[in-house]
């Protein structure tokens, strides 16, 4: 390797115009790569306004039974071998009503880890629950702080005087069993016996104008596209214990209630496998003797979809071209080489070199001028795929590393350089030295 090294430094224009050759070829392949990619990427990514990557599950009326904790389980299993990036979280919810204001009423949300990426939930301070804690935490949604800071709902001794919603982080809520089935909580100490005491660790951030699937109602395309779900007789009905924000988040584990049934299922995967993951999840729950009612949102599928598996099909065809173009023009400019240094072949060979001595310095040649040319050959590609994506900041172009296609091209062209340099120096070795000095001469 180290003689590969110096014959590459001792011949730099050689060298140049070979890592060149490589260079453009990695180009052509990676550029429009990250262009596609990324943009495919952001589309996935703004697409979750309508809730085109989220699937909800509920249990149909007439169901022979209910959803429960251990259908969760299985399609927990079931769809993390379709796809492990799959969130899958399960919601029961509880009717409550908050002490200190009669007029408030809400929900405890029995829940678990997955529930915020699942869906897209963001945190206004804090952190979420985590299940198994010393002393059980709790996550209370923006609505319900911002009541418990108003002054009309604060218990005296409190210590809670109106400040930002991070003051309550650390103190103290209480959940105990009320009439009817319902239940009773409230903010600070409880002197009930059969109440259960949790911490507050995050507060949501506001969810209002978004529905259940994660429809963004204020988006101008969201309430087409829930009109015609409701045309087609699949929209969701309406979960005010999802969209109200005056709900208290448990982790099931540590609410004994939450262990039976599960009033809803959300599946959050790539949008453009909605279908079959909804399918998966529907036959998964009929083998269980469950029968679902599976809500999605098809925006993606009739609008973007097509167009943007299109644009990935036409990458595909354009690394093809490349890879191939490249590793035509990268031969036949290392064999030229080659040819051009059998004398220096036939000068190793009467000093004593081995044909494996001539083969392996020659193959370390090609798979270090291929490794170097992939490497500089990406950094130009992504420059240029960023110059063109801020070229017109009107269109919808983003750049992303295609670590694929970089790791497809790049083991391509050091293959193609590392034979193209290899193989005839392997065949120019066999030959006796006398004669190739002689066309040296």
């Amino acid at each position: 390797m180290s003689g590969a090294m110096r014959e590459l430094i001792r011949h730099p224009i050689r060298t140049l115009l070979i890592c060149q050759g490589i260079l453009w070829a990695m180009t052509l392949m990676v550029a429009p790569a990250a262009i596609l990619e990324g943009s495919r990427s952001a589309a996935v990514d703004r697409s979750g306004e309508l809730g085109t990557d989220r699937i909800q599950l509920e249990a149909e009326d007439g169901s022979p039974r209910p959803l429960d904790t251990e259908d969760l389980t299985a399609l927990n299993r079931r769809l993390s071998e379709a796809d492990p990036q799959i969130r899958v979280t399960g919601i029961t919810s509880f009717n409550a009503r908050y002490s200190a204001s009669r007029s408030t009423s809400g929900w405890v949300l029995a829940g678990d880890s997955r529930q915020p990426e699942a869906r897209s939930l963001k945190l206004q301070a804090g952190r979420w629950f985590q299940g198994g804690a010393t002393v059980p935490e709790v996550v209370v949604e923006s609505a319900l702080a911002d009541r418990w800071l108003s002054t009309g709902d604060k218990k005296d001794g409190d210590g809670i005087t109106g400040d930002p919603v991070s003051t309550l982080l650390g103190k103290e809520v209480w959940i105990a069993p009320g009439s009817f089935g319902s239940w009773r909580s409230g903010l600070g100490p409880s002197d009930r016996d059969d109440a259960q005491v949790f911490r507050i660790v995050g507060v949501m951030a506001p969810t209002a104008g978004i529905d259940p699937l994660g429809f963004g109602k204020d988006h101008t395309f969201s309430s087409m596209v829930e009109g015609v779900l409701k045309m087609l007789g699949v929209a969701p009905d309406s979960a005010p214990w999802l969209e109200a924000g005056l709900s208290v988040h448990v982790d099931r584990s540590d609410f004994a209630a939450a262990e039976g049934e599960i009033d809803w299922v959300v599946i959050k995967t790539d949008p453009s496998d909605v279908q079959r993951i909804g399918d998966l999840a529907e036959e998964t729950l009929l083998t269980r003797g469950c029968t679902p009612l599976v809500y999605s949102n098809a925006a993606w599928a009739i609008l973007a979809s097509p167009e943007l598996d299109g644009y990935l099909v036409l990458h595909d065809v354009f690394f093809v071209i490349s890879a191939v173009t490249g590793f035509i023009v990268l031969a036949n400019l290392l064999l030229l080489t080659g040819r051009r240094r059998r004398g220096e072949v036939g000068l190793r060979r009467a000093e004593g070199a081995t044909r494996f001595d001539i083969f392996f310095q020659f193959l370390w040649e090609g798979i270090l001028i291929g490794l170097t040319g992939a490497v500089l050959g990406t950094i130009v590609a992504m420059i240029l795929a960023v110059v063109r994506a801020q070229m017109d900041p009107s269109v919808l172009l983003e750049v992303s590393w295609p670590w694929g296609t970089i790791f497809d091209s790049t083991l391509i062209v050091t293959i193609g350089a590392a034979l193209a340099s290899a193989g005839p120096a392997w065949s120019v070795s066999g030959v006796d030295p006398a004669s190739l000095l002689s066309e040296r001469r």
